[in-house]
């Protein structure tokens, strides 16, 4: 799953953004997985290359700038929006991919990304 954030949507379709960092200890396997969001409106294929489990505290400075955010006190900050329980001693799964494809959305999860494409 992927937020409803426009920006997020066009930077993973373009290359820009290519790691997650998730709460939990969850079971991501290698190969492809589909990304998108709740309502199917924005759907990608993508190939999970690596999947590393770790403490938030533990995320390292380049995995953090990478998923877009400028500081470890950023990243906490920006995960209790959509893990209100999470803290530095919480457990995550990182998520590394490549080969993004197949970009798909309905016509409302398009008129989304017009401020992305329209100076």
């Amino acid at each position: 799953m992927i937020a409803d954030d426009p920006q997020m949507r066009f930077n993973l379709i373009t290359g820009v953004k290519r790691i997650s960092i998730r709460e939990g200890h969850r079971d991501y396997r290698l190969g492809d997985v589909l990304i998108g969001d709740s309502e199917n409106s924005f759907v990608v294929t993508a190939t999970i290359v690596e999947v590393k489990h770790t403490l938030l505290s533990q995320v390292t400075r380049e995995e953090w700038e990478a998923d877009g955010f400028v500081s470890q006190e950023d990243l906490l900050a920006k995960m209790k929006k959509y893990y209100p329980k999470i803290n530095l001693d919480s457990e995550v799964t990182i998520l590394f991919w490549t080969n993004v494809r197949g970009y798909w959305a309905t016509p409302e999860g398009i008129e989304s990304f017009r401020e992305c494409f329209i100076d």
